[in-house]
């Protein structure tokens, strides 16, 4: 049962982001908010869920935007505005629900099933480091893509 869960979980976040991994244990820990009841995936311990994918996942998301922007004329102020625009946890939390991500996210048991916008986001970025570990940054550039994470 827990294995059908977990592969149901895998291949619904695979079609949302139009990303197949190759390493599966990666997006199967994107997907572990704080808390939740998964403890290993292969020979990794998760000390606090996803949030060691989300920081990384966090920073290749500046990263993509900080290329895109350095690629255009824009002010540095304009980056910033898009940082919060596009990378704001708001964002992230309203693309997480919008996708379908959200029903994906194996949280703690205290959460009555409730995912927090603080987690949906966190997740939205574990999910972005996840890609990057497994493949590179051009494969993250078109998951933003497909998500919707680009200025506008």
């Amino acid at each position: 049962m827990a294995h059908n869960h977990m592969m149901h979980s895998i291949y619904g976040v695979e079609n949302i982001i139009g990303y197949h991994f190759t390493n599966t244990g990666m997006i199967w820990e994107a997907l572990q908010a704080a808390g939740s009841p998964v403890y290993v995936i292969g020979n990794r311990r998760l000390i606090d869920g996803n949030k060691r994918l989300a920081v990384l996942g966090d920073k290749v998301l500046d990263l993509a935007l900080a290329e895109a922007w350095h690629e255009g004329d824009d002010a540095r102020v304009r980056f910033d505005q898009i940082r919060q625009q596009v990378g704001g946890n708001p964002n992230l939390d309203s693309i997480g629900r919008a996708t379908g991500l959200v029903a994906f996210v194996v949280h703690s048991p205290s959460s009555l099933g409730v995912v927090s916008r603080i987690t949906m986001s966190a997740t939205v970025e574990a999910i972005l480091g996840a890609v990057y570990l497994d493949s590179d940054m051009n494969t993250v550039r078109r998951v933003m893509t497909t998500l919707g994470l680009v200025p506008t």
